[in-house]
């Protein structure tokens, strides 16, 4: 029997519509960001710290 995967409930009910408008506006902006040589090294920097934090979960347990 599979289940579905529960979505996280949060306190904030915002239409699909205004989710959209504002993903529409930001998504320029981050692409802009993520593409100059400071989003870049931010990205990559924060890329590490993802692994670090896997690694350190997996070692505790």
């Amino acid at each position: 029997m599979s289940r579905k995967k529960a979505t996280p409930k949060s306190d904030f009910d915002i239409p699909d519509y205004q989710l959209e408008s504002l993903a529409r506006v930001l998504l320029p902006i981050f692409q802009e960001y993520l593409s100059s040589e400071q989003g870049q090294k931010d990205y990559a920097e924060w890329q590490k710290t993802q692994l670090n934090k896997k690694l350190n979960n997996k070692e505790s347990r």
